[in-house]
């Protein structure tokens, strides 16, 4: 007989029954009463056949098989064999993956046996790591958890380190003032501003900090800017060129433009640029101040490219021999 039972008690399967019958011949002398006995002899063999133990699912049986067993007499005393299933253990792991570093960051190894559910999820060790900066990109374990199996089961969580974006601005000023050599206001000063911009990324895990290059909003140059005109006066200067090359290190840019008066009888002609520069966006337009206003006005002299600038030599020529010529008269009679 063999015994099909689990582990922990109860039966797991039918006993399997099977005999083996032997017969003789018994004598009786029926004067004597003396018996002779005959031997014995197997009626279906003298064995019994090898016996494949049944297959339940989730278990194993530590003999697979009952082996044949030969040579059964009639003297063999009965046989019991038990057959014992034990509940198969099925593996789980799941790996949580620093996706940024490629780094794994711990496994959870679970066994049971198979059938029973885990009785795992991965949302408690997530939260664990988005509150420490992290970000989920994908989890492949079921999310209502799953059972032991026979087979191995393999799972991935894969995480990121979040980062924050922030935009830092600078900004690099060019000023021209518009004064009058005594000092006086002589127009709106003149403003424009290149504003430089990065962007900083920090990470939410480590703290590292991470600085894009700086890039300017309209290419790093201050256009050239015409000084006003105004009326009776001559500018030191009568245009600022152009500046390119400015960086985010470059200092704040302050110009002073001095308006000297024009003595009577000079005629100053205007300046009219063959392709004026054309102003950036963030840069005011050139301010211009209004005329003085003045009993007699002046004229002025249209005039256009070389021209201009011949008669402009000549005025400032005109305006020096106006206010030299006194002083030589002067000094010529101290000498006399």
């Amino acid at each position: 007989m063999i015994h099909y039972v689990y582990e922990g008690g109860g039966e797991a399967a039918t006993d399997h029954n099977a005999t083996v019958d032997f017969s003789r011949t018994i004598t009786t002398d029926r004067v004597t009463n003396d018996k002779t006995y005959g031997d014995w002899t197997a009626d279906n063999g003298d064995s019994f056949a090898s016996v494949t133990s049944p297959v339940i699912d989730g278990y194993t049986a530590d003999q697979l098989k009952v082996s044949e067993m030969t040579g059964i007499t009639a003297d063999t005393e009965d046989i019991s064999v038990t057959v014992t299933y034990t509940r198969n253990q099925g593996t789980i792991d799941v790996t949580y993956i620093d996706e940024t570093t490629g780094k794994i960051l711990t496994t959870k190894d679970l066994s049971g046996g198979t059938g029973d559910d885990s009785g795992y999820t991965t949302a408690d060790t997530i939260k664990s790591y988005t509150d420490k900066g992290y970000e989920l990109i994908s989890d492949d374990y079921p999310k209502d958890g799953t059972k032991f199996a026979d087979d191995p089961q393999h799972y991935i969580v894969r995480l990121k380190h979040g980062t924050v974006v922030e935009t830092e601005n600078k900004s690099v000023n060019e000023v021209i003032h518009y004064v009058y050599d005594n000092g006086d206001k002589a127009a709106d000063n003149y403003k424009a501003t290149i504003v430089f911009s990065r962007t900083i990324t920090t990470d939410k895990v480590t703290g590292d900090k991470t600085y894009s290059d700086w890039t300017a909003d309209n290419g790093g140059r201050f256009a050239a800017v015409l000084s006003p005109i105004i009326k009776d006066y001559i500018a030191s200067q009568l245009k600022i060129d152009e500046m390119t090359g400015i960086t985010v290190d470059t200092a704040d840019i302050e110009r002073i433009v001095v308006y000297h008066k024009v003595p009577a009888g000079i005629i100053v002609p205007p300046v009219h640029p063959d392709k004026p520069s054309q102003p950036s966006n963030n840069q005011s337009k050139t301010p211009t101040a209004k005329a003085v206003k003045d009993s007699k006005p002046t004229d002025v002299l249209p005039s256009t490219g070389d021209s201009q600038k011949s008669q402009i030599v000549l005025t400032l020529l005109g305006i020096m021999a106006v206010i030299i010529s006194p002083l030589a008269l002067l000094l010529r009679r101290k000498k006399q």
